[in-house]
């Protein structure tokens, strides 16, 4: 009895198995996607609220600070113009050094999908040998 199925009969076997397997992952992908932006259309509007209070938060603590130096300077007619510049001045300081973190940060991990690009590479290489050994 013969088992051998033509060339033809086991690429079209391939392709359909291919394309099952990526219409799956594609599948599982498109359902993904929807939960994760149903989850984020509810959490949006929080997450607005919570940003406004923090920004005003921020306000409210700048100009404590401002007034807190001016204190320092009371008797000079320019108390408000010397206590916003020193607290300019050390935010953009502290803005400064977390921002030249962040870029330090980002460029030793890099740019580049390092594990995918491995991954890849391992993906021909096993593709080349199977192409040699068939």
């Amino acid at each position: 009895m013969n088992h051998d199925k033509s060339l033809g009969s086991v690429l079209s076997e391939t392709k359909a198995e291919l394309k099952e397997f990526f219409e799956t992952r594609i599948q599982i992908f498109t359902a993904e996607i929807k939960e994760k932006i149903s989850a984020w259309k509810s959490a949006i509007p929080l997450l607005i609220a919570a940003a406004l209070f923090a920004l005003t938060a921020w306000i409210t603590l700048t100009f404590a600070l401002v007034a807190l130096v001016r204190a320092w300077f009371l008797p000079s007619d320019y108390a408000w113009l010397w206590a916003g510049l020193i607290i300019t001045v050390v935010y953009l300081v502290i803005g400064g050094i977390i921002g030249w973190l962040a870029y330090a940060e980002i460029k030793s991990v890099g740019m580049k999908p390092k594990r995918t690009l491995e991954v890849l590479k391992q993906d021909q290489v096993w593709i080349q040998n199977e192409a040699r050994t068939a």
